[in-house]
This record gives structure tokens, C-alpha cells and sequence, in this order.
């Protein structure tokens, strides 16, 4: 969008890029979608990791079809305060094709994401031939190739790895892709003259496929401001002066974002909503106002540093304990967003793409600013996937603009563009990499931050799993050394504690993490283990219940209340608690052989044979519920090993 841009009025067409003939039209996208692929391919051999995908997709059994059951579920389900229907039925789908192989779903991140390229590359050269309209064979290349060079810029930046490497965000890829087709589709309604039917058609198309974005992820409830901008330029349907919106031909034209703006407030109200309880939303006396704004400025300077400089990029830049508004570099940052924002202004007039995309970089990071903040995060790479649309655009822009005046410095340019391309993908190669398992993301996290008290925690229970509890141990003290209050860790460390036999500490572990987080209902289904460890037994019970208050749908619970009943001969009760576990988990093998255990002791012998024969169809591997099956005479004997 380099240069100031002729006059154009409104409805004028801006299509020439719509117009290149033959298969030539057709040879920039392909190289877009391939280059994007083959740059982003380590993540094929990346497995799942224990950052949230594990709580979305390994653990958990919904949306593991295309039944009524799932798709109902698929639609009312807030899992971790997120309402994403689109993106579960897209999980359902990589079930269905791979099971839980991981492969599968990263190859559809992957495709989306290649495919995310191409769609922008057609919006990048609707939005360049508006800017910087031209006609003529040789125009339309320079237009298509400065469109291909902005398409790539975006698409292999190392920051939109963390977007295609991590399962769990399929919602940054699936949301995007809407995203841009909305966009795509309201250019083709504002763009050229069209009579009222079809552009009304084109209108109505937009707003589904921003429905469809919004069912994906919330990000895109800025939306609406975005088109406001567009119209202002490059569509130039509106002045840039708000004074004169008021009148004929302004008004209609800011009555068609209405609907627009009824389905953002819809989604963000719904977010807000689901955010509202969670115990990782912080509460203005928590997080003041100063804090949330300096958090805000420093997003806005960090992702535009990380765009130009991609170095020492994390999966996870924690936020401090204690931000302070007044400490480096919080300051710096609202200093230098202001006079950019002031810069932007004084120039628009003269350079217009500037403050348009300056806008719209401001105005799509604001839902994950930290003015509403939750998590652990004080920023995050996957958060730059619609924010950074603009500057490669800019970047095309001005490619085109060089193109189009004949500059002799264009070579330099173009030569310049292809070695950072180049340079980009090289990084994110190098960055997918990081996501290959759990050990490596949590080892970058440190190399990056060594403080960081969430990859401790979080490679800590990498070496737990392993059954390296000494290793466990020395990471959940090291992340409670650097945040006393994280109740997961104290959580964790109890759990491994009481593995090796010590309850009094186990036991004083999940006290301190349900002093810190009462609701916290594993917490207490692992206080109610330790206590009947001791002989507890109507603590223990107390506990699981409470457990199950906070988290109904705890099969877990469930299941530990079916053993303690077992162990107390209230056989009926166990039966109940284990069929209650197997209505969330009807193919969890260890509730069907403990209730097939329960059913033999009260004389059931041919219902317990059927509830071992199908824990054993779920588990081959079962070698004890083979072995009582044998006793049974359900199965052959095997033959003894020498």
C-alpha cells in the first residue's frame, strides 16, 4: 500500500487482479500453498503435548464421533471457559479418519494453514489493486508477484508456528481461514459495481462466513472496526473525517455493519461469560487497570519487534507475579506506541495505508491484550495470526508501489523480500521443531526464560509420566520456589509424593493447593487417595464427593468411590459409582474390570466374565484380567513361558 493512491469512487472495480489470464493466474498460489507446506512439514512427526492437549483431545472422550451425543455435546461445551463448536467438529472429523494419531491433526493444521495462504494472497491483491490501481499484462504481474512475496511473508513467519505446530490450535488456523474469506467477500461486495441482489448476496456471504469464523474462535470480534477502516481506505467509501458519516451515502454504508457488529457482541459476551469463573481470569483487584494497560503497550511494541525480529521465540512468555506499570520496559512501551500512534495520524493524509493498518493491528490484539487478562501469558505468538495481516500487506505495498513506478532500487527490493522469505521459513523450521514432544517445548521455554514457574511444573510432569520422580520433584520445588501459590504444582508434587509412600507430605501438598484453590476438584480426589492410603476411609469418601461437586462429569472420582466402596463390602453402592464412571468413559478398560470385580464378589459370574472380556477387548496388554478370565475358564490357558 505504498504511495498515496488516486482518487477512486465508490463501488468503482478494483479487479485487474481478478483478470490475469490463463494458468499463469494460477502458478503464485500453488507456489504459495507449497512453499507454506514445505517449510512448516517437522510438524507431521510432532506428537500431542501436556499443554492442553492433553486436557482437550487425549483425555477427553466427546468429541470422539459424529453422533447426536457428540454433536451435542460439541455445541454446549465450554471445556476451559471456550465455546469453539466449529473446531470440535473438526477434531471429530480427524477422529474419525486417524483415531487419536496425532499425524492426522497436524496434517489438517497444516493444510489450513497452506490453504490460509492462498485465500490471502487473493485478498492481498484485491486490497493492492484499490491502493495502487494500474491496468495492463506487465501491472497485473508485478501485482501478482508483490501479492505472492506479502502472502509468504506471513505464512512462513516463525510466529505462526506456534498456530500450526500445537493441536489445540486448530482455532487460530480454522477461525483464520473464515476470517479472511469475510473479509475476501465483503471486498467483493464493496469493491465493484454490482447490482443490489448480488451484492446483497455478497453481503449475506460475508456475514456467514464470519458466523462460521466466530464458531472457531472469538478472535475475530474486532471485526466490525476492521471493515470501518477498510472503507476508509483503500475502499475510500468513507471520508476520513467521522464528521460527515452521518449523512446519505455514509450512513447506509455504516448500516450494513450492523449485523456484523450483533454477532461480535454476541461472541464476545458469551466469552466474557465463559471466562468468568475460571480461576485463571484475574480480577481488577488482582490486576489493576494501570497493569492491564501497560500489559496492552507492551503487546503492541513486542509483537511488532518479534515481526521484524523473530528472535528467542517461546511457546510461553509468562507473566510476572507482580507486574509493575512503572518498571522497564512497560513505560518505554506506552511511549513508543504513543508517538507511533501519533506519527501514524500526523501522516495519514499522505500516507494513509500507514495509520489503516496501524489500526487494525491495535484493534484485532484487543481481545487478547490483557485489558481482559487470563492465563499465565503476558503475550504469546499464536495471538499475532490476524494482527500481523496488515504489515505483510504493507509490505506487498510497497513492493508494488516500486514495481509500478519503474524504481531501479525494485530489484534490490525484490531480492531483499525472496533472502527474508527465505530467512523466515529457514526459522520456522527450526521453531516447529520445539513442539516435536513435551520434553523439547518445556526445554525451550527455559532456554528462553529460566524462570518460568509453568514449564517447570509442566516438565515435571514429562519426567512423573516417565516414572522419574526425582527429576519430577526437583522441577515442582523449582516452580514453587518461583511462585508459591501455583496450586497445580503443589497438586503435582503431592502426586508424586505419595507414589513413593510419603502421605504426611502428599497430604500436606494438596491441602496447601485446596488452601490456594478450593475448587479445585483434583485436588481433592487426590486427598481423598491419600487419606484412604491411611485408612481415611469417610474422609476419603468426603473428599471424592466434593471432587464431584465442583466436577460432575469427574469419572475418576467416580471410579475411587467405587473402590472405596468395594473395600467396605457395599458392593451395590461400588457397582452404582463404577456405572456412573463408564456413562463419561464407557472405554476406559480399568472401570470395566473394577466393576467386573465388584459383579463377581456379589455372584454375578457371567455379567463379571462380559465386563473383563470387554476391558480386555480395550486392552490387550491387561495381563491381570487375562490371567483372572483364565481362572474363570473364559479363556484358554496361555501356555508358560520357559
Amino acid at each position: 500500500m505504498g504511495a498515496k493512491s488516486k482518487m477512486r469512487a465508490p463501488g468503482f472495480p478494483c479487479d485487474s487482479g481478478e483478470r490475469a489470464e490463463g494458468v499463469s493466474a494460477w502458478l503464485v498460489p500453488a507456489a504459495v500453498f507449497v512453499i507454506t507446506c514445505a517449510f512448516f512439514l517437522p510438524v507431521l512427526s510432532n506428537g500431542f503435548v501436556n499443554w492442553d492437549d492433553d486436557k482437550w483431545l487425549l483425555t477427553n472422550p466427546y468429541f470422539r464421533g459424529l453422533g447426536w451425543a457428540q454433536m451435542k455435546w460439541m455445541f454446549t461445551s465450554f471445556l476451559m471457559r471456550n465455546y469453539v463448536p466449529l473446531t470440535w467438529i473438526s477434531w471429530a472429523l480427524d477422529y474419525q479418519l486417524w483415531g487419536m494419531n496425532p499425524f492426522g491433526f497436524h496434517l489438517t493444521n497444516l493444510l489450513l494453514h497452506g490453504l490460509n495462504a492462498v485465500v490471502f494472497y487473493r485478498l492481498c491483491l484485491r486490497l493492492l489493486d484499490c491502493a495502487l490501481p494500474a491496468s495492463g499484462r506487465e501491472r497485473a504481474t508485478g501485482l501478482r508477484a508483490c501479492s505472492g512475496l506479502a502472502a509468504l511473508f506471513f505464512a512462513v513467519h516463525p510466529l505462526r508456528v506456534e498456530s500450526v505446530a500445537w493441536a489445540v490450535e486448530r482455532r487460530d488456523v480454522l477461525s483464520g481461514l473464515f476470517y479472511l474469506l469475510t473479509l475476501l467477500g465483503y471486498l467483493r461486495a464493496c469493491g465493484a459495481q454490482l447490482e443490489p441482489a448480488r451484492r446483497r448476496r455478497w453481503l449475506a456471504a460475508s456475514l456467514a462466513a464470519y458466523a462460521v469464523s466466530l464458531s472457531a474462535k472469538g478472535m475475530g470480534v474486532s471485526l466490525p472496526l476492521i471493515l470501518v477502516v477498510l472503507d476508509i481506505y483503500p475502499l475510500r467509501r468513507l471520508s476520513g473525517d467521522c464528521r460527515g458519516w452521518l449523512g446519505p451515502g455514509s450512513r447506509g454504508v455504516l448500516l450494513e455493519k450492523i449485523p456484523f457488529l450483533f454477532l461480535a457482541l454476541a461472541v464476545g459476551l458469551i466469552g466474557l461469560l465463559g471466562q468468568a469463573h475460571s480461576a485463571t481470569m484475574l480480577s481488577l483487584r488482582e490486576y489493576g487497570p494501570a497493569a492491564r494497560l501497560a500489559q496492552a503497550c507492551f503487546g503492541l511494541v513486542f509483537y511488532l519487534v518479534k515481526t521484524a525480529f523473530p528472535l528467542q521465540l517461546a511457546p510461553l512468555y509468562e507473566l510476572p507475579l507482580r507486574l509493575e506499570p512503572g518498571s522497564w520496559p512497560f513505560p518505554q512501551s506506552m511511549a513508543l506506541v504513543c508517538g507511533l500512534t501519533a506519527g501514524f495520524v500526523a501522516l495519514r493524509r499522505r500516507w494513509p495505508a500507514g495509520l489503516a493498518v496501524w489500526t487494525c493491528y491495535a484493534a484485532t490484539l484487543v481481545p487478547v491484550s490483557g485489558l481482559v487478562q487470563f492465563g499465565a501469558q503476558i503475550a504469546a505468538d499464536r495471538y499475532t495470526y490476524l494482527p500481523c495481516l496488515g504489515w505483510a500487506v504493507l509490505l506487498g505495498g510497497g513492493l508494488l508501489a516500486l514495481w509500478r513506478r519503474r524504481s531501479p532500487w525494485l530489484p534490490l527490493a525484490l531480492g531483499l523480500a525472496v533472502t527474508a522469505v527465505a530467512v523466515l521459513g529457514s526459522m520456522t523450521w527450526r521453531q516447529a521443531r520445539f513442539w516435536h514432544d513435551s520434553e523439547s517445548l518445556w526445554r525451550r521455554v527455559l532456554a528462553v526464560d529460566p524462570d518460568s514457574s509453568v514449564a517447570h511444573n509442566n516438565l515435571g510432569n514429562v519426567f512423573s509420566a516417565r516414572g522419574g520422580t526425582q527429576e519430577a520433584v526437583a522441577h515442582y520445588r523449582q516452580a514453587l520456589r518461583l511462585n508459591p501459590n501455583f496450586e497445580e504444582a503443589h497438586n503435582n508434587l503431592g502426586a508424586v509424593l505419595a507414589a513413593q509412600g510419603r502421605l504426611a507430605e502428599a497430604i500436606s501438598c494438596y491441602q496447601a493447593a485446596l488452601r490456594i484453590k478450593p475448587d479445585y476438584a483434583e485436588a481433592h480426589n487426590n486427598l481423598g487417595l491419600a487419606l484412604a492410603s491411611q485408612g481415611g476411609l469417610d474422609e476419603a469418601a468426603v473428599q471424592y464427593r466434593e471432587a464431584l461437586r465442583i466436577k460432575p462429569d469427574y469419572a475418576e472420582a467416580y471410579n475411587n468411590l467405587g473402590l472405596l466402596r468395594v473395600g467396605q463390602g457395599r458392593l451395590d453402592e461400588a457397582i452404582s459409582y463404577y456405572q456412573e464412571a463408564l456413562k463419561i468413559l464407557p472405554d476406559h478398560p480399568v472401570i470395566h474390570a473394577n466393576i467386573g470385580i465388584a459383579l463377581y464378589r456379589r455372584g454375578q459370574v457371567e455379567e463379571a466374565i462380559r465386563q473383563y472380556r470387554e476391558a480386555l477387548a480395550l486392552d490387550p496388554g491387561a495381563a491381570q484380567v487375562r490371567k483372572t478370565l483364565e481362572l474363570l475358564g473364559a479363556l484358554p490357558v496361555s501356555p508358560a513361558r520357559p
